[in-house]
C-alpha cells in the first residue's frame, strides 16, 4: 500500500513538471524575427530585416541593404535607357539615369522603424490570433554610386558619350503602416507607406565624347556638379520571416 502511494506521489510530481515546463515554453517570448524580401532584388538590392520586440504591442526594427548593379536589366533599359531624345538616354528629370537603382556599382539602405501594434504580437501568455495591424515612422539614409561609367545621350540632333562618376546620399522619413501574420514561427508582413526624401548628388563628368564632327572629338572638362532635390516616394511590399 506504501509502495503504491509512493509510485502515485511520483508520477504527480512528474506530470506537475511537465506541466511547468509546457507553462514556461508558452510564455517564452521570442526575441525578434529576422526577415528577408523576395522582390527586393528585382530592384537591385537585398535587404535583410531584424525586427526586436519591445512592449507587446510596440517594436524596433532595422534594415540593412546591399545594392548591386543591374545594368543589362529590362527594366533598366525601359525606363532609364530610352526616355531621352530618340530614345537613347536622358540626365534630366525623374527618368534620369543618375536616378537609376540599376547603374549604381555598390552602396547600402539603412532604415530604422518604431512600431505600433493594434494587438499585442509578443505576450508573456497564450493569444487566440495571429496577426495584427500597425504603424510605424520609418527613418532612412542610402548611399550609392558609380564610377567612370560611360552614357549615350542625344542633343540637338547629334550623339554624345558622358564617362562620369556620381557619388550620392539620401535621407528620409515616412509613415509606413501594414499587417503582419504568423503560422507558428514564420511570419509575413505586408507594408505600405509614404513620405519625403532628400537626395544630395555629386557628380563628376570625366569627359565627353562626340563621333560628330568626323573623326570625332573627345573633351575631357573634369567638372564637378552638386545638386540637392527633394521628392516623394511610395513604398509597398512583404517580407518573410521567422522567429528567433
Amino acid at each position: 500500500m506504501n509502495c503504491f502511494s509512493r509510485n502515485n506521489d511520483i508520477l504527480s510530481e512528474r506530470a506537475s513538471q511537465v506541466d511547468t515546463i509546457k507553462e514556461t515554453e508558452e510564455k517564452k517570448r521570442p526575441f525578434g524575427i529576422l526577415k528577408i524580401n523576395p522582390f527586393q532584388p528585382i530592384f537591385s538590392e537585398i535587404p535583410v530585416s531584424l525586427e526586436i520586440y519591445g512592449t507587446p504591442r510596440r517594436s524596433w526594427q532595422f534594415q540593412v541593404g546591399y545594392i548591386f548593379p543591374r545594368r543589362k536589366s529590362l527594366m533598366n533599359q525601359l525606363a532609364f535607357d530610352s526616355m531621352g531624345e530618340e530614345g537613347m538616354a536622358t540626365d534630366e528629370g525623374i527618368f534620369s539615369y543618375r536616378n537609376s537603382p540599376f547603374y549604381n556599382d555598390a552602396g547600402i539602405n539603412l532604415k530604422m522603424e518604431i512600431r505600433f501594434y493594434s494587438r499585442e504580437i509578443n505576450p508573456p501568455e497564450k493569444t487566440t490570433h495571429n496577426k495584427s495591424f500597425y504603424f510605424a515612422p520609418q527613418f532612412t539614409y542610402k548611399f550609392c554610386f558609380y564610377k567612370d561609367q560611360r552614357f549615350a545621350l542625344h542633343y540637338s540632333g547629334f550623339p554624345h558619350y558622358y564617362t562620369e562618376s556620381k557619388y550620392s546620399h539620401i535621407s528620409g522619413i515616412g509613415i509606413m503602416i501594414g499587417r503582419q501574420s504568423f503560422d507558428r514561427w514564420l511570419s509575413r508582413d505586408w507594408f505600405g507607406g509614404v513620405g519625403l526624401r532628400i537626395r544630395m548628388m555629386s557628380v563628376t563628368t570625366h569627359k565627353i565624347y562626340s563621333p560628330y564632327p568626323i573623326p570625332g572629338t573627345t573633351t575631357y572638362p573634369d567638372t564637378v556638379e552638386d545638386n540637392v532635390s527633394f521628392y516623394p516616394f511610395v513604398n509597398i511590399g512583404l517580407r518573410l520571416g521567422f522567429k528567433l
